[in-house]
């Protein structure tokens, strides 16, 4: 059975000097992570763009969703019930986007991305529910009839249909994210793990071309320009959102790795 996590850095014996954080304050703090998942997937780039805030250096890894990939033996091995993405840490493994934002949190720089009062955090809690629940999945519907479906089988037909309900169905939440917009500079006033699933459908919304969508939402649009300039939360000297892929890339199966170096 082939290790999927054997490759970059990882491939070498853990005491070797490139396994550690290759620059500056980074330099042996911990040992370089390997992500393994897929650059169209959501939750493969909530976890990315946690390691870029949280300043964990990570060699990414393609796990080819449209190729079932995510189905396979191999992936079954790390993964039973196939969640995605993958994440390892040394001798250290984890699946799913819950637990690998937790575990990349807790190994992170700076403080906690999750606020400390409790009606913050309650808010911020209830801004990701309203993503996860009622923006994610009509988001992976537009990945799969826009993007994904003809990676997967190049006969693949665009459902006009399916499109336009995604549409549609993305109407009140997206009016609702914009009026949670009105008075705060992030989602809950300050920058969370909300504004963290957001920057990514409103950013795979941009790379499909369905920025119409919320084109008419001055507070979105206004937030989502802070975000693609809002510098790493551990304070490292990188703009987190450079990290995303862009829709060439996704078509091309590539995935940035997180490089943080100096603060």
């Amino acid at each position: 059975m082939a290790d999927l996590f054997h490759y970059g850095s990882a491939a070498k014996a853990l005491d070797a000097d490139d396994r550690y954080g290759s620059d500056g304050e980074m330099k042996k703090t911990q040992y370089i992570m390997q992500l393994l998942g897929f650059p169209g997937d959501v939750d493969t780039l909530k976890c990315l763009l946690t390691a870029a805030e949280k300043g964990i250096e990570v060699e990414s890894g393609i796990l080819d969703m449209t190729k079932g990939e995510q189905d396979s033996a191999d992936y079954r091995a790390i993964s039973p019930f196939g969640l995605t993405p993958a994440l390892k840490e040394a001798y250290y493994t984890i699946a799913g986007e819950p637990g690998v934002g937790v575990f990349i949190e807790g190994r992170g720089l700076g403080n906690r991305l999750a606020p400390r009062n409790a009606a913050v955090l309650a808010t911020e809690m209830y801004w990701m529910e309203v993503g996860k629940e009622d923006v994610q999945p009509h988001i992976e519907a537009l990945m799969t009839q826009k993007v994904c479906g003809q990676m997967a089988d190049p006969a693949f037909v665009t459902n006009d249909i399916a499109v336009q309900t995604a549409r549609e169905a993305l109407t009140d939440p997206l009016d609702a994210f914009d009026e949670q917009l009105t008075s705060n500079e992030f989602v809950v006033g300050v920058y969370s793990y909300a504004d963290i699933h957001w920057t990514i459908y409103i950013h795979l919304l941009t790379v499909m071309g369905e920025g119409v969508l919320f084109a008419r939402h001055s507070n979105i649009k206004a937030w989502f320009e802070r975000i693609k300039a809002h510098k790493s939360f551990s304070g490292q000297d990188i703009i987190s959102y450079d990290f995303l892929p862009t829709l060439d890339e996704i078509k091309a199966k590539v995935m940035k790795d997180v490089e943080c170096g100096e603060f």
